[in-house]
């Protein structure tokens, strides 16, 4: 029997020796993925508008201050002692702050949040004199579809085809002084 063990032993040896072999191989794969967004914003920022010279710069900047502030008085000492226009009509003797708050008590219209509105606008350069909004030079139809969002409800301000930008507006000569805020014809 020892014998047997013996040989059957061997025959297992030789069996491994030359047998067929098992490999296992692992392969890993590694993919990554990459997403790109882009994301482009406009925005009509307050501040010092590009292309300013410092003066009108310097105006710009305390006439959006007061305005924003919805003070009127803030507004007094950026008015020049003479030559600003206001209204087409006969003027208030108590000046343009008096005349602004009266339209608003009579009106509801807020000249002083329409000043701010449109200082936040893009200008035009008008004749020498610096004019917010930009439609000031504007015919209704020459508008864009973007010029007429930037404007928004101050679109309504054409009174139809051919005419020009009627609503209010805003000039600073180029000393950096004030020289109208007005609305209408």
């Amino acid at each position: 029997m020892a014998r047997a063990l013996v040989v059957l032993a061997g025959a297992l040896a030789l069996a491994g020796c030359g047998g067929t072999e098992t490999v296992t191989v692992t392969e890993s794969v590694t993919a990554t993925e990459t997403a790109t967004e882009t994301v482009t914003r406009t925005e009509t920022a307050a501040g010092p508008a590009a292309g300013l010279p410092p003066a009108v710069a310097e105006t710009h900047a305390a006439l959006l201050e007061a305005a924003e502030s919805g003070d009127y008085e803030a507004l007094q000492p950026l008015l020049p002692d003479s030559g600003f226009s206001y209204t087409f009509g006969a003027g208030d003797p108590d000046g343009p702050i008096a005349y602004w708050q009266q339209l608003e008590q009579e009106t509801g219209e807020r000249p002083i949040e329409i000043l701010s509105q449109i200082l936040r606008l893009p200008y035009t350069l008008s004749g020498g004199t610096y004019v917010w909004p930009f439609a000031y030079d504007k015919q209704e139809d020459e508008l864009s579809d973007y010029e007429r969002e930037l404007l928004g409800d101050l679109a309504d301000a054409y009174s139809g085809a051919g005419s020009g930008y009627l609503g209010w507006r805003a000039g600073i000569e180029p000393d950096g002084t004030w020289r109208f805020f007005i609305a209408g014809d």
